[in-house]
């Protein structure tokens, strides 16, 4: 039986302000279906004597409406005589996230159609220009290789950004140096010279923050020149690389990490937008100023430490 309840109960139930609730069940105020789940919630409490918390949908003349409920037991030399209800309207929050779960199912999509109609024809391309430069020779051949391996680099970051987004997996304790000396041997550094000076263990997704080394690397070496110098230290909250480039402009600061932003020719825009993501997923954030030698320092904060 009710002993008590809040304006915000009446208003969603429509339960008119002079109705007496006081020694009323729920089956009187409520329809069948909310009555129902109202009882099996107070007999749980009652049954397991303990504080329960439950997601829940019901529907108002509003429509559809998601609940968080917490049902509290109220004891009286200790056994339960009530149970007092909490429940907090988390309808926005919901829809949100199921927004976000279209969004991610369409990204999907979207990433198996770029890996099989685009990849397809651009391994038949790639396959006929080998042909090609078997039994000819063109100064333009060259030409359509690059083409070609930047149509295939745009892909890859495209996927990376559909397939992956503001995600982690696993977090664990990595070796800062470690994996940044790791992430070193699977880029295409050429004459470029990587000095480490970070002992710390932080806690990250494994994967993810060799894709964020690889992709900082990568900017240093294409815009920062063959013989670059990449440097990867800490800070207070955690760490920076740095390179001995010729830097990005103030100006162009707040928008390096937007999709699509180069300043290179041969860059596809998307590999300091991966980087944003993959500090977004960790709850870090990222800067770009500039280094002492005048190149460009990303520098991640919020970083946990291991142990």
């Amino acid at each position: 039986e009710y002993v008590y309840m809040n304006q915000y109960h009446r208003d969603l139930f429509d339960i008119a302000d002079d109705t007496d609730i006081a020694g009323k069940r729920a089956a009187d105020l409520h329809s069948a279906e909310v009555a129902e789940k109202f009882q099996q919630n107070d007999q749980r409490v009652y049954e397991t004597r303990e504080q329960v918390e439950i997601e829940e949908v019901i529907q108002t003349d509003d429509g559809r409406q998601y609940f968080l409920t917490r049902i509290v037991p109220l004891f009286d030399n200790g056994s339960v005589y009530a149970t007092c209800g909490i429940a907090t309207n988390i309808t926005e929050q919901k829809e949100y996230e199921e927004k976000l779960q279209r969004q991610n199912e369409r990204l999907k999509e979207f990433a198996s159609i770029v890996s099989h109609d685009l990849r397809n024809p651009l391994h038949v391309a790639e396959g006929r220009l080998e042909l090609i430069r078997d039994e000819c020779a063109s100064d333009h051949i060259d030409g359509v290789a690059q083409a070609l391996d930047r149509m295939d680099a745009l892909i890859e970051d495209l996927l990376t950004l559909a397939r992956e987004g503001s995600r982690v997996d696993e977090i664990e304790q990595i070796g800062l140096a470690n994996v940044a000396k790791n992430s070193w041997q699977t880029v295409k550094t050429r004459q470029a010279t990587l000095d480490i000076d970070a002992t710390q263990v932080i806690e990250a997704d494994q994967s993810r923050i060799q894709q964020l080394f690889e992709n900082l690397y990568q900017n240093a070496i294409a815009h920062g020149g063959n013989d670059v110098t990449v440097s990867v230290g800490v800070i207070e909250d955690g760490f920076y690389v740095a390179d001995t480039g010729p830097g990005i402009p103030e100006p162009d600061r707040e928008n390096v990490f937007e999709a699509g932003y180069s300043t290179n020719e041969d860059g596809t825009g998307f590999g300091l937008r991966i980087v944003k993501q993959i500090t977004d997923a960790h709850g870090w954030e990222i800067i770009v100023t500039e280094s002492k030698g005048g190149g460009a320092r990303f520098e991640i904060t919020g970083v946990e430490k291991g142990a």
